[in-house]
């Protein structure tokens, strides 16, 4: 199972630049609405700080000198960077400096140019939330779609199997959810054997879903829910996870941290969705090795042949 899940993870890592595209193309869309808007709000800005001081306001001089306020920021830690751009008090005295040359007695019109400034923000803030939704969702698409693509390499199943799986998921987890819970309620330190007990279940969860989508009445419970696979489960997506998080390691080493992250958002979403189809693999290629057809099989009847030149189900 091990050296299989570290096989079909090699595989599979060819998938990692479509949730970057699909995130790309939803950054894109949410760009291209939030730009014009957010110029929009910067210019209806100008216009009222006009109107206040009587006074003319380059309004591409402004924004030249905004982005240069920007550009100037610490983008090699990003996350700062961007909290500082959103932040009402950087953009307000970068906007009041800008203009506190042009304005005379800045000081008199300062109090309504700080409410003009305030809406100007709260405006871009609202726009930037867009873009934001549209990554999210374009996220979320991505990992659906590169989840079933993997699926389709590695584990394929039927619609009937699909539903059965996630019903069972469905009630498993909130089953396991309510007494984790219940456990930290109860007592706050569970929280740790909460965890690596969750770990545990999750893996005996795979398992038992993976033997009744793939293996039901064609191999044995025994023989896929144990002990010994749970143990190969978890170390295999230990391993995995590893592999991952190396790949990352050395992206960011070799480029900078920007890219890494950019790398890492689709190789985690190819990594989880390898993780969640370890027992899938494991049990439908145990199950496909089972079934080498006999002398006595092929000589049987013609059910078999009957049975192999139907056509297949939709599979997803």
């Amino acid at each position: 199972m091990i050296k299989q899940s570290v096989k079909n993870y090699s595989k599979c890592l060819k998938y990692v630049f479509t949730p970057l595209g699909i995130i790309a193309l939803g950054l894109a869309f949410g760009l291209s609405i939030a730009i014009p808007l957010i110029l929009g709000s910067i210019s209806d800005m100008c216009k009222e700080i006009v109107e206040i001081s009587g006074k003319s306001i380059d309004f591409e001089a402004l924004m030249s000198n905004l982005v240069a306020a920007i550009e100037a920021l610490d983008w090699s830690k990003p996350m700062e960077a961007l909290k500082t751009v959103f932040t009402k008090k950087w953009f307000s005295d970068t906007v009041i400096n800008n203009i506190n040359p042009i304005v005379d007695d800045i000081e008199a019109y300062l109090a309504q140019v700080e409410k003009a400034i305030d809406v100007c923000i709260n405006k871009v803030i609202g726009y930037a939330v867009i873009v934001g939704v549209f990554v999210v969702v374009a996220f979320i698409a991505s990992y659906f779609l590169t989840k079933w693509m993997i699926r389709r390499d590695i584990a394929k199943r039927s619609i009937k199997q699909f539903v059965i799986s996630t019903l069972i998921g469905s009630v498993l987890a909130a089953v396991f959810s309510a007494i984790g819970i219940w456990l930290v309620i109860l007592w706050s330190n569970s929280i740790y054997i909460t965890i690596i007990v969750a770990f545990l279940l999750s893996a005996l969860y795979s398992l038992f879903s993976a033997y009744i989508t793939h293996g039901h009445k064609k191999v044995p419970l025994k023989s896929i829910v144990n002990i010994k696979n749970v143990s190969k489960v978890v170390l295999s997506d230990l391993i995995i996870f590893a592999i991952g998080i190396a790949i990352i390691l050395l992206v960011t080493v070799i480029t900078n941290f920007v890219v890494g992250i950019f790398v890492a958002i689709g190789l985690l979403i190819v990594t989880v969705s390898v993780m969640e189809m370890t027992a899938d693999a494991y049990v439908k290629d145990l199950v496909n090795n089972s079934q080498v057809p006999t002398q006595a099989d092929a000589g049987s009847d013609n059910t078999q042949q009957n049975i192999s030149e139907s056509p297949a189900k939709d599979e997803v």
